[in-house]
């Protein structure tokens, strides 16, 4: 009984939690594969150029170990470990992937209308272009990762680029230096009707960082809407302004506190200097008015009288003696 149910816990874990669901690196390699981190596993997802140089599984084994940077499956990797996932080697890349025949049709600093096929992340969709598809790298921007792996605001990234793609005509613009990134992803401006969709990303707090494949024609633009997401507290800078303005309201109080000090410190001054100039002037009038006094008494009638008398006494004196 304890082995039925053993097996049957194995059994329901892994339906529910399948090795593809938790073993994805996120990114392709520059043969646009990756391993498959739980049994090592080669996964052929988008074969590039390069990968379609092999003429079977023997020779793709020894691009995969050229050029794949994960040590330690590709020194288990052998020709029954990789999956093809439906493509046919020798022969050549998929639309999507190969750079030299998307570039054909596609030209650096122009605009084509564009047909939403599927909104993969909050910076990755795929668009129908002049009759094919590709998967687009919004150039410029970088928003959290929402796919392989969740980080914070990834889902609100995606949410809220998948919501503005269903709001109008879909137009690409191409700019820069190249029209592919390293995983042959086509890179452009994306336009909803007359909005640029990775300024309104940014304006709502949702871009991350920026990466450069060349000087671009917006850059201005988007870093002007970042820094208004900052300000304003937007989407994941939200805490970051909360820390800002209160940082900020406690430097006004510190301020404020500051001059109170300063102002109450010289009103404590001038009131000392006045009382020190009402006690010199109380001086020099209490100096003023004692020699006045003096000079008063001096000048008396009383004084003169008393002056005579005395004069007239010491003559008597003298006379009768």
């Amino acid at each position: 009984m304890k082995k039925f149910v053993s097996a049957l816990v194995i059994i329901v874990f892994t339906a529910i939690f399948p090795g593809d669901s938790f073993a994805h690196p996120g990114t392709l390699d520059e043969l646009g594969g990756h391993f498959r981190n739980a049994d090592c596993v080669y996964l052929l997802h988008e074969p590039t150029s390069i990968a379609m140089q092999a003429k079977n599984k023997t020779e793709l084994a020894q691009l995969i170990k050229k050029h794949n940077s994960n040590s330690k499956c590709v020194q288990q990797l052998t020709v029954d470990k990789i999956d093809l996932q439906g493509h046919t080697l020798g022969g050549t890349a998929s639309p999507a992937a190969s750079s030299s025949k998307q570039s054909s049709s596609l030209q650096l600093g122009k605009k084509y209308p564009a047909k939403l096929v599927t909104c993969i992340d909050g910076d990755t969709a795929r668009f129908i272009v002049n009759g094919r598809e590709y998967t687009t790298r919004f150039l410029f921007i970088d928003t959290p990762e929402s796919t392989i792996q969740i980080e914070p605001y990834g889902k609100e990234a995606s949410r809220f680029t998948c919501s503005r793609l269903s709001r109008g005509n879909i137009t690409l613009e191409t700019d820069g230096n190249t029209l592919f990134d390293k995983y042959h992803r086509l890179l452009a401006w994306v336009w909803v009707g007359d909005k640029l969709l990775q300024e309104e990303i940014a304006k709502a707090g949702l871009v991350e960082d920026f990466y450069d494949y060349g000087d671009y024609k917006y850059e201005g633009r988007i870093r002007a809407a970042m820094d208004e997401a900052k300000q304003s507290g937007a989407g994941m800078y939200e805490a970051s302004s909360s820390k800002t303005n209160s940082a900020n309201h406690q430097t006004t109080i510190n301020e404020k506190n500051k001059t109170e000090s300063e102002e109450s410190a010289a009103k404590s001054l001038d009131n000392e200097q006045k009382k020190q100039q009402a006690e010199t002037n109380n001086q020099s009038v209490q100096k003023t008015n004692e020699k006045e006094t003096s000079d008063s008494n001096t000048k008396h009638p009383i004084f003169y009288l008393l002056a005579l008398a005395f004069i007239v006494a010491f003559f008597f004196f003298f006379k009768w003696k």
